[in-house]
């Protein structure tokens, strides 16, 4: 018999998205599921969107007492979890009807050794610029992740994956949303409830570090919705957070990540106390290889103008390199 997947989707003011999330779940062509939604304190009308979906034996509804962080609820969901394996979605995004069989399909014969992760193809949809697909390339066994993800040099070396959008991409992250791995795993390797950033590469950085294999299914199975609306917290750095976070993952990133992370998200903000160690960061990741020609321009973008207006700048070059995005049958 084939395993139940649960599927956690955590739950913060999501009212107007959460049911396309859930229809997306209950559409899995893969029939054995349960979707449990964790409810971070939410202040919108949370019931009505969920009403169409009482007396469905596969949806559950656990709530925290006191918002805890998207961290906490999602290893709640995992702890209320009753299948063999678990799928993350978040609740403004959505997934083909295929994504968990495809992943079975992958999974089903390495059954014996249940010490895995299963990621796929995420396609980053925006309103105003094309769309693109993450990871832009395969990583391998020998490649740790912080590298694989951070640091230019080992990236450009590598196949890009088999996609023509790849090439627009400029992240290296396997979106969360895409995968799925054994409860048990997830019960071992909780997320950091200390991190209300950054949470989600930390995740996937633990789970390298208990000697967790990874494999990749070079197909678009998942969507992120690439939007501003208000709460999404990967849309703005933040000095604390990242420091926070550097501090939190130690001798699991290795000194070319670590550099290679201060400098892409944190050397914009160090502008105004800190001009000349920007310029420092700026300098010596790029004479290492660790970032590249258009890594420096962005920081420097991001530092002179904003994070509003470089994303601004940016998605409007992206238009003129790539034209418009064609449409997509979004779930």
């Amino acid at each position: 018999m084939t395993p139940l997947i649960s599927i956690v989707i955590p739950i913060y003011n999501r009212a107007g998205t959460i049911g396309r999330a859930v229809e997306g779940c209950l559409a899995q062509t893969y029939e054995r599921i349960e979707v449990v939604l964790v409810d971070d304190c939410s202040t919108d009308d949370l019931e009505a969107a969920l009403e169409c979906f009482d007396g469905d034996p596969r949806v559950r509804l656990v709530r925290h007492a006191h918002n805890q962080g998207v961290s906490a609820a999602r290893n709640t969901g995992v702890q209320n979890a009753e299948g063999e394996l678990i799928a993350f979605l978040d609740s403004d995004d959505a997934w083909y009807s295929t994504k968990l069989e495809r992943q079975w399909a992958e999974i089903a014969p390495r059954s014996d050794d249940w010490r895995f992760f299963c990621g796929a193809l995420t396609e980053v949809v925006s309103d105003d610029a094309p769309t693109k697909v993450i990871p832009a390339r395969i990583k391998p066994d020998d490649i740790r992740f912080g590298d694989y993800m951070f640091v230019r040099k080992v990236r450009k070396k590598l196949p890009l994956v088999d996609d023509s959008r790849a090439g627009r991409a400029d992240g290296y992250f396997v979106h969360l949303n895409s995968v799925l791995l054994p409860r048990d795993l997830a019960l071992e390797t909780p997320f950091r409830t200390s991190l209300n950033q950054y949470e989600d590469l930390a995740f996937v950085i633990d789970l390298e570090e208990r000697g967790a294999a990874f494999f990749l299914i070079e197909e678009s199975l998942a969507i992120q919705y690439d939007d501003q609306r208000p709460g999404r917290l990967g849309k703005q750095d933040d000095i604390e957070r990242g420091h926070r976070f550097l501090r939190e993952m130690g001798d699991a990133l290795s000194p070319d990540a670590r550099l290679a992370f201060e400098t892409s998200h944190l050397a914009h903000l160090y502008a105004m106390s800190r001009p000349l160690h920007v310029v420092r960061l700026i300098a010596e990741a790029f004479f290492r290889g660790l970032i590249g020609p258009r890594s420096v321009v962005g920081i420097l973008f991001r530092t002179f103008l904003g994070q509003g207006v470089h994303r601004i700048i940016r998605d409007g070059l992206s238009k003129l390199r790539f034209g418009n995005a064609a449409s997509i049958s979004r779930p």
